[in-house]
């Protein structure tokens, strides 16, 4: 393989589910989760800066509302769920890593 094939890291970038570019890869796992992480944090940071201006703008809520805001134990139930959806997804990376660790060492 040629320099020009690799990443600057070392690694061999390859396209597909599960793209690859540093030799470690524990390293690419971290970066998956990380991009996971940043995408998740974008689409929730803009849906939410929309919500704040449509309800300025229709007077429907005051930004204390939000501040003030204290869940049901029904609403706690949905948001711990969401929660654990959300750490799941984060985490995915890691566990696939570890199912193939799993199975190498089962082969």
């Amino acid at each position: 393989m040629s320099a020009a094939e690799e990443t600057p890291e070392g690694g061999v970038p390859s396209a597909g589910d599960h793209p690859h570019y540093f030799n470690d890869p524990i390293m690419d796992c971290l970066t998956n989760m990380v991009l996971e992480l940043a995408a998740e944090v974008w689409v929730n940071r803009e849906r939410m800066l929309v919500f704040e201006q449509l309800l300025a703008e229709h007077d429907l809520i005051g930004r204390d509302a939000v501040e003030n805001f204290r869940p049901s134990e029904q609403q706690q139930g949905a948001l711990r769920e969401e929660r654990d959806r959300f750490i799941a997804g984060i985490m995915r990376e890691i566990r696939r890593l570890a199912q193939q660790r799993d199975d190498a060492s089962n082969s």
